[in-house]
């Protein structure tokens, strides 16, 4: 049997595309790289024309088209002219919001017209695939919450591994729960009115951000105090369940009362302190009277949240797992491998490397260099930059990695990166300067995995650090030497980088070592806040040029500014 070549698609919030063959996930990719449109929703042309060339160029045939999303979808899709258009910033609350989402919850339970609306919902995002294919494909449609389970099963170590998948809504369901073993069997299944992740955007947009903005309100919550919030947050949920379940749905009126009087630092901490204390409270009862699990398998728009992976992975559970692309852009990947394992027969890998999608090349690389205009940038064409990247960290300066394939997800794991010493005073403000980023919002740490001992509290083996998923507890030394790792609640988010994972790097870290200094670095992604991150040699000069970076280092290029032409920095 011809092995098959798995393309997954997603249409809706985060639209993304992925391929799986030979047991691989080869190929992943969020539209809004190619669009520019931070966390685009709709048909993703640019994203799957990369994949279609991507497989062209390796001889790879798709055998299967797998489209995440089954019930509630036709109208979004019919429309995708319309939708595409729409602000994924919008109000979850809002009138458009409450309806698409009522009617994505109805159609599953509507057994007369079910099976209708979903063959409308998958007739138009098929066709345009079907368009680009030369060779008949099977058509496979997942169900949402089945295809975030998938992707987080490609962390799957043996049967009895638990996958928990959590979102705002997906048809119907807010959460989910099912072993590795038997992945189609669902043990457990929550439904919207379990809506932690909905409750936690809500408030995000009560307190001023956008949808969105979640990871903002995270990090005020350990700025805040939870007791002064717990009473208003408490009285959302009902105490007689024994999973999550709000008293009533959300309202405006509901979330003005939530927040008025508090400051923005005691309401995020209580509604970090409820969210963690509910996910774990149905984490207890779903393993209750049962064996312990050999790892906990993690994927959906909740578990964005690093603190509540935190939380799960100090109950008994082996170990933590969290897709990196944990959002809805996930959908395809899993979609992909859920189609993978019915027609193969077992679990694809965990993919050693995030470096999923198109490569800068080399040629456009040179020609967006060449068309340059700044007199003040100075351009060298030097080959392998390892060495001259840690000679400039190593003297304080701030970099911009943009080399290899695009990473998938919402993380820069060292190929679309800024990068600089963790140990140095003030780097962190400039950076949020130049980027326009929040000052409250921390920074995650890049790690040499043959230096990481140490550095945090101990955890499991089996738990994944290696794509700033999972916080820590910083060990004290570690807090000392480099605090602007260090949230003010003691705990960082790292990347523990092995040379599979993130080659550039890994090398870089390897210098610093090399160099006497210590292999450890922020790493935040090459963007300004509230764009993508950079995807083509474009992109990447763009952004360099509106920041205050010290030099780029793109293909074999290094990009710095005349001294005279540098932004002026606070002293």
């Amino acid at each position: 049997m011809t092995s098959p070549v798995v393309l997954g698609l997603w249409d809706g919030h985060e639209a993304s595309v992925s391929l799986l063959a030979e047991g691989r996930l080869i190929f992943a990719l969020s539209e809004e790289r190619t669009s520019r449109r931070k966390r685009a929703s709709g048909f993703p042309e640019g994203a799957l024309g990369a994949a279609l060339r991507f497989a062209d160029q390796r001889g790879l045939e798709v055998t299967d088209v797998a489209l995440a999303g089954r019930h509630g979808r036709a109208p979004l899709r019919l429309l995708d002219h319309l939708y595409r258009r729409t602000s994924p910033e919008r109000d979850p609350l809002s009138l458009s919001s409450v309806a698409v989402r009522a009617w994505e919850s109805l159609i599953p339970r509507a057994t007369g017209f079910r099976a209708l609306e979903a063959a409308l919902g998958r007739l138009a995002p098929l066709r345009r695939v079907a368009r680009l294919l030369p060779r008949p494909f099977r058509i496979h449609v997942v169900a949402h919450h089945d295809a975030h389970a998938w992707s987080a099963l490609f962390g799957a170590h043996d049967a009895s591994a638990l996958v928990l998948t959590w979102d705002a809504y997906g048809e119907g369901l807010a959460a989910s729960a099912r072993f590795a073993g038997s992945p189609e069997r669902l043990n457990a299944a929550l439904p919207v009115s379990a809506g932690l992740a909905m409750l936690y955007g809500a408030v995000t947009h009560a307190l001023g951000f956008k949808e969105g903005d979640e990871g903002k309100v995270m990090g005020l919550a350990g700025r805040g105090r939870p007791e002064v919030a717990a009473g208003r947050v408490g009285q959302l949920f009902r105490t007689d369940t024994a999973a999550p379940s709000l008293v009533r749905p959300l309202c405006h009126a509901e979330l003005r009362r939530l927040v008025k009087g508090l400051s923005r630092e005691d309401v995020a901490a209580g509604l970090q302190a409820a969210t963690q204390r509910e996910v774990t409270r149905w984490l207890r009862s779903l393993l209750s009277g049962g064996a312990r699990p050999s790892r906990l398998l993690l994927a959906g728009g909740l578990f964005a949240n690093i603190r509540v992976n935190q939380a799960l992975e100090r109950e008994d559970v082996g170990g933590v797992y969290v897709f990196p692309n944990m959002v809805d852009g996930g959908l395809s990947a899993g979609a992909a491998h859920k189609v993978w394992y019915e027609r193969s027969h077992g679990l694809a890998a965990e993919p050693a490397t995030l470096q999923l999608g198109p490569e800068m090349e080399a040629a456009r690389i040179t020609r967006a260099v060449a068309s340059l205009s700044d007199s003040s940038l100075q351009v060298a064409e030097r080959g392998p930059a390892a060495a001259r990247m840690a000679t400039r960290i190593a003297r304080g300066e701030v970099i911009a990695l943009a080399d290899g394939r695009d990473e998938f997800g919402p993380r820069a794991l060292g190929a679309r990166s800024i990068l600089f010493s963790a140990s140095r005073r003030g780097l962190p403000e400039r950076v949020n300067r130049g980027l326009g980023r929040d000052g409250f919002m921390p920074f995650g740490p890049a790690v040499l995995a043959e230096a990481a001992e140490g550095m945090w509290s101990e955890i499991s083996a089996a738990s994944d650090l290696s794509s700033m998923t999972l916080a820590v507890d910083a060990s004290p030394d570690f807090a000392r030497r480099f605090p602007s790792a260090v949230h003010v609640d003691g705990t960082t988010r790292p990347q523990v980088v092995r040379a599979e994972s993130a080659p550039q790097l890994h090398e870089l870290l390897s210098r610093l070592r090399a160099m006497g200094e210590a292999p450890v670095l922020i790493n935040t992604s090459f963007n300004r806040h509230g764009e993508p991150i950079v995807h083509s040699p474009e992109d990447a000069l763009k952004t360099f040029t509106g920041a205050d970076i010290d030099a780029l280092f793109i293909g074999d290029y290094e990009i710095t500014r005349a001294e005279q032409a540098r932004p002026r920095r606070n002293t």
